[in-house]
Parts: C-alpha cells; structure tokens; sequence
C-alpha cells in the first residue's frame, strides 16, 4: 500500500497535523491497515493495541496540540514497560507479564502526544542482535523475508522501514538500536549516555544500557529526541570534520559494504567535507570484550531464574549462562583493549567532530544464520553484528545509522559518532550524509490481513 506524502515520515505527518490537514485518528487508521498488510510477514509487533490507539487518537484529536509529536504514531520495544500493556521481554518467561506503570521515557512520549500502536519485537531479554525468537517466531528483515532484521530492536526497526510505525523506542547495549538500523534501512540513534532514563527497562548490562530511538529519517529522530530529552547545549559546524575510521574498525567488512563506504566517502569529499584517515590500533581481545562484559553483567542479573527454571531460555541464551567462568585475568584483559579503543576514539575526536565506519561489516544475514563470511573466515554472527557499535557504548557516546545504499538487495548504514553530548553535531553530519545519500526504495514487504482477533494482547 503506498504511503500519502504526509504519513511517509513522522516530521511530514507533525507538520500536517500541524497544519490541520490530517488528523490523528486518520494517520492512525493509516499506520493500522500498513500493520494488516504486513504484519504476518514481518512479525515486527509483539502486541499490537488497536482499540486503544484509536481511542488515543480520538481524543488527542480534540486536544490542543501539545507540540510536534502531537498525535504521531509509534511503537515501543517490548523490552519496555508501558502501562496495561502485556510486557514480555521477549521471554517465555514473562509471558502474561503486565506492567502497573509506564517507563519514564514512554511517559514522557505520552505526554508530548503520541500515539501507541503497540509493542515492537525484541531480541529475547534484548541479549543478541538477531531477533529470531525460537518462542515466538523471527522477525524477518523488510527487504528480503527470510533475512533478520538485526536485533535486538528488530521489531521497531523492520516496522519503520516497512512503514507500520512512525519511529521506535529502542534500547541499546551494544548496538542493539543501530544494527537493525543499518539492517533494515532506517535510522538508528543512541544518544549520549544518561539523556534518557533507563527506569522502566529490564537491563542487560546495566553499565553499557542505553535507549534509542528508531526513524525513517535523520530529523524524525530529532523529533522524536524532543519528546525524550531536555536538549543539549552543542553548537555543530557549519561543515564537520570527519574521521574516517581505519585500522581496526575497517580491517574486517565485506567486500559490497566496503565499496559503498567508499562511495559514501567520495561524496562527502566531493561536496567538500574534510574527511581525514584515522587509525585505531589492533585489538586482538575486541570485538568479544564489550560481549564478555555483557555475559558478566547480564549473567548476574537472570542468575536465578535460570538456575530455577531453564526451560524458559531459549537455547542461544542457555549457552551463554552456562559459559565457563574465564581464565584467571581474562576479564581484566578484555576491560584493558576495550578501554584502549575508547581512549583511541576519544583521542581521535579531539581533531575530529564525527567519526565515520560502517554500522555492520556485512548486510543482514538469513534467519537461523549462526556464522557469516568474510574474506575467507566465518565468523559467529553476534561477534560481526557488534564489532563495531559495541565501542561506543562503552564510552558512552552519541552515535547514529544511517541507509546510504543497497547492497545486493539488503541495506547498509554507515555510522557516524561524536564527542560526549555532541549530539546536534552528530545529528547536523547525519542530515549532511543523509542529504548527499539518494534514497532507499521502499521495500516491497506484504502479506495477508491479520485476523481481527489478533490485533489485541500477546502473540504467542
């Protein structure tokens, strides 16, 4: 079903809101029969929550505005509680869980008007960057069924680019919000570490946890940024200098994402950005560092229930709670080459105002994929996903995805990162690749209607 201008992304649709041209309740029906048609074939939604969208809309269509995402409708992770609203985690084992009270940060959604379609897909627990439930089935990638859609925010970002949502809530720990990003061809933005408040969000790794937001385009993740966070005092470049990142960070990429960061780079400097090489030295404990940290960290938090009951894991999960203790000092390694690639792009940003690298080494890999290929090497499909986001949550930095081609019919981002609370500066280099980037065509993703009965509570 093709989309009207005014209900393609969030900010068209504010502005027509605005405008009076368009009203909640119509935008609303809108994002609803997109969910019909391609519901079945993605399974981006946990719960979709249709009645009470519409009864949202109905009365925010009454209401004064109270401001730009006024009447604007979104989904929300299901890793994220939401008032009345059965909340699973991804897991068999909160099935039937209903939270008594909304997160803050869906709190502050809901009162700067937005509508809530329902709950997003997320990897189980948010511990993987696949969201291919065993439990309840994958999400597929909307460009190619059968893909995954990256994870673990892979509902939110395969229903923005399919068009069923207009911007996600997300989280991300060690990219979980700009891998899918990159995977399914929208945007992804993890701010700067502690703008938006984690109560109200089951952890993983408490000390890399972030949330995020998901967008068909860099000022729709602005937007939605304003009903989330008081905004930052950051004054971008008129032009930015890019550091463009090497040595580690671009030793292992596939052969089509390293030619469309090349041609990504030949843009920028033909519209005369300075773009400047930056090496980051080898790290032979990285990229499974920031992965150990989170096994500690997220191991000790589902100890418990594990040892109770661990039938309610899915299997991926119940490999990593089993994982041996490490060998005497292994930790203290992998903290120490993690540390030194945070201090590298810190380093790097002090003549830099972004950082620039692929999102993902590699486009989406099928469902069920346990490996990926690179110039000759298999490697364990969360290893790739994560190397090269991971870093920049443990230093805590805003960075963000953007779509800047297909490669072989699958979406590439490139990621773009800056200085602590630099994130105008960040989003301003985004707007520029973005506005130097043609656009994706939209995917092609559709399916049969979702039987009425299942418009309401949990899919199982």
């Amino acid at each position: 079903m093709p989309a009207e201008p005014a209900t393609e992304t969030a900010t068209a649709a504010s502005a027509a809101i605005a405008r009076g041209e368009l009203s909640p309740v119509e935008l609303t029906e809108h994002l609803l029969a997109r969910i019909a048609a391609t519901e079945p074939a993605l399974h981006a939604y946990a719960t979709v929550t249709a009645e009470a969208a519409l009864a949202r809309a109905k009365a925010l269509a009454g209401e004064p505005a109270r401001g730009p995402l006024h009447g604007v409708p979104i989904g929300i992770k299901d890793l994220i509680d939401t008032a009345g609203v059965p909340t699973s985690y991804g897991s068999p084992r909160f099935v039937g869980h209903v939270p008594g009270r909304d997160a803050t940060a869906v709190a502050r959604l809901l009162d700067a008007g937005t509508v809530i379609l329902g709950k997003h897909t997320t990897h189980e627990l948010a511990w993987g960057g696949r969201t291919d439930s065993a439990f309840f089935g994958p999400t597929h990638n909307p460009y190619r069924l059968g893909h995954i859609p990256g994870g673990s925010s892979g509902g939110s970002a395969a229903s923005v680019a399919a068009g069923s949502s207009l911007g996600g809530l997300g989280s991300d720990t060690a990219g979980s919000v700009r891998i899918p990003a990159a995977l399914s061809g929208c945007v992804g933005l993890k701010p700067s570490r502690g703008r938006i408040p984690l109560d109200g969000v089951l952890p993983l790794a408490p000390s890399l946890d972030h949330l995020g937001v998901l967008a068909r385009t860099v000022d729709d993740a602005a937007l939605l940024m304003s009903g989330l966070a008081a905004p930052v005092q950051d004054q971008p470049p008129r032009r930015p200098r890019v550091g463009w990142l090497g040595g580690w960070f671009g030793a292992v990429l596939a052969p089509e994402v390293r030619a469309v960061l090349a041609a990504v780079r030949a843009r920028l400097e033909d519209a005369g950005v300075a773009v400047v090489d930056v090496a980051v030295p080898d790290e032979p404990l990285m990229p499974e560092a920031p992965l150990a940290r989170i096994v500690r960290e997220a191991g000790a938090f589902h100890r418990a229930a594990f040892q109770a009951d661990p039938a309610l894991f899915g299997a991926d999960i119940a490999e990593l709670m089993r994982l041996p203790a490490p060998p005497a000092g292994q930790a203290e390694r992998q903290e120490a080459a993690l540390g030194r690639i945070v201090g590298a792009l810190r380093s790097a940003l002090d003549d830099c105002d972004v950082l620039a690298c692929a999102t993902v080494p590699v486009t989406a890999p099928p469902v069920g994929a346990g490996t990926v290929m690179v110039d000759g090497r298999e490697w364990p499909v969360e290893l790739m996903l994560t190397r090269l986001t991971a870093p920049f949550n443990a230093a805590g930095l805003p960075a963000i995805s953007v779509p800047v081609a297909l490669a072989g019919g699958l979406p590439v981002g490139l990621q773009l990162a800056g200085g602590p609370m630099r994130d105008t500066t960040v989003l301003a280099a985004a707007r520029l690749v973005e506005r130097l980037t043609p656009p994706l065509p939209a995917p092609g993703v559709s399916g049969p209607a979702i039987p009425a009965e299942r418009h309401e509570g949990e899919r199982r």
